[in-house]
C-alpha cells in the first residue's frame, strides 16, 4: 500500500487537486448559498464513489478512462472539452488577478485592459517555454494559495465583482477542477486469472483511498463554505495590507494563467497534432475574444466562470457516463497509459499544474 492509498494520503491528494486559484476568484466572484455549495458537494461524493467503483481515474487518467470504456471519440470530446476549458477559463483568471490588483471589484474597461495584458504576457512566457512549475514551486503554490485567501478573510473578503453572475452552480464547478482525475479505484479490475487477489498487497487499491479521497472533498467544501460564505461589507476596505495581498494574488493568478496556457498546449496537440504553440496562441486568442465579449455585454467575473464550469460540467457527466458503461475490448498495445492527460488538468483554477 502506497501513502496515497491511506485515509491521510488520498484526503491531502484531494485537497491538492481541488485548491487554486478557485479559492481566490470565487470569493471575489460569487457568493452562493450553503445551500448550492453542500447540495454540489454531494452530488461530487456520489459522483466519486460511482467512478471509484468503475476502476477510478487516479491510475490513468479521465481521458484514457473515457476510451476505455466509451470509444475513441468521447475520449476526443473529452480532451476537446480540457482544451476548451483551459482557454475560456483564462479569461476569468486574469480578469480576476486585474481586479485583485486595481484593489477593486470593478469589471470596467481598466480591468479589461488590464487583463488582456495579464493574458498577453502569460502567452508570451507559455509560449517561450514548455517548461510548468518545479515540482517544490508546485507543491509551494497551493499553500501560497490558502494563505492569501485566509489572510482576505481575515480582512472581511476581497472587493466583490460589481459584475455580478446569474447561475450559482455552474461558476462554482470552477472551484472543483482536478478531482476528475484524482478518484482511487475502489478495487482491483479482474487479472488473466478472472479473479481478485485474496488478500491485500503492495499497490493493491483499498476502500482507504476512497475513504480519503470523501474526506478529502468533505475538508475542501467545507474551506469553500467559509471562503464563500457572504460578506457582511460591500468588501475590504483599501490599505496597505490589502494593497499588498491584491499584488500578490494578482501574481499568484498570472502564475496560474501561464501554467494553464501552456497546458493547452497538450490539449492541442492531441486533438490536431500540431506544434504546442499553436495551441497557446489559439487559447490567448480565445481567452482576449472572452474578455472583449464580456466587456462589450457588461458582463463580470462570474459570468466569465460559467464558461470554464459548463466544460467542467460536461466532462463530469462524460465520465459518469463511461463509468457506467463495461470497459471496451482492447487490443493489446505496449502503453495505453494517457501521458498527456496526466500532464496537465484542466483550468487550474483548482488544480495544480504539469502532474
Amino acid at each position: 500500500m502506497t501513502a496515497e492509498d491511506t485515509w491521510s494520503g488520498a484526503a491531502a491528494r484531494t485537497l491538492g487537486a481541488v485548491l487554486g486559484a478557485g479559492a481566490l476568484l470565487l470569493p471575489a466572484a460569487l457568493a452562493p448559498s450553503p445551500v448550492a455549495g453542500a447540495a454540489l458537494a454531494g452530488v461530487l461524493a456520489g459522483w466519486c464513489l460511482l467512478v471509484a467503483a468503475a476502476g477510478g481515474t487516479r491510475a490513468r487518467g479521465p481521458v484514457a478512462f473515457v476510451r476505455d470504456r466509451l470509444g475513441p471519440g468521447p475520449a476526443r470530446i473529452v480532451t476537446a472539452l480540457y482544451f476548451g476549458g483551459f482557454a475560456t477559463g483564462q479569461a476569468a483568471v486574469a480578469l480576476g488577478a486585474a481586479g485583485y490588483a486595481l484593489g477593486s471589484g470593478d469589471s470596467g474597461w481598466r480591468s479589461c485592459a488590464l487583463a488582456a495584458g495579464i493574458v498577453v504576457t502569460a502567452a508570451g512566457a507559455a509560449w517561450l517555454s514548455p517548461r510548468g512549475l518545479s515540482p517544490a514551486a508546485g507543491r509551494l503554490r497551493p499553500a501560497a494559495v490558502l494563505a492569501l485567501a485566509v489572510a482576505w478573510q481575515a480582512l472581511g473578503g476581497p472587493v466583490p465583482d460589481s459584475g455580478g453572475g446569474g447561475w450559482v452552480v455552474i461558476p462554482l464547478l470552477f472551484g472543483w477542477v482536478g478531482l476528475e482525475g484524482a478518484v482511487p479505484a475502489l478495487r482491483r479490475r479482474r487479472g488473466a486469472a478472472g479473479a481478485f487477489p485474496s488478500a491485500p498487497g503492495p499497490g493493491r487499491p483499498t476502500g482507504r483511498a476512497v475513504g480519503g479521497t470523501l474526506l478529502g472533498l468533505a475538508l475542501a467544501a467545507a474551506l469553500y463554505a467559509v471562503l464563500l460564505r457572504p460578506p457582511a461589507g460591500p468588501g475590504t476596505a483599501p490599505g496597505p495590507a490589502a494593497a499588498a495581498l491584491g499584488l500578490g494574488s494578482a501574481a499568484l493568478c498570472w502564475t496560474y494563467c501561464r501554467t494553464n496556457l501552456q497546458a493547452t498546449a497538450v490539449r492541442w496537440t492531441a486533438l490536431t497534432g500540431r506544434a504546442r504553440r499553436g495551441g497557446v496562441l489559439a487559447a490567448a486568442l480565445i481567452a482576449l475574444a472572452a474578455l472583449a465579449l464580456g466587456q462589450a455585454a457588461h458582463l463580470g467575473l462570474a459570468a466569465l466562470l460559467i464558461g470554464p464550469g459548463a466544460a467542467t460540467a460536461a466532462l463530469y457527466c462524460l465520465i459518469a457516463l463511461a463509468a457506467l458503461r463495461r470497459p471496451l475490448p482492447q487490443e493489446p498495445t505496449h502503453d495505453r497509459t494517457d501521458h498527456a492527460d496526466r500532464s496537465g488538468r484542466v483550468l487550474e483554477g483548482a488544480a495544480r499544474p504539469g502532474r
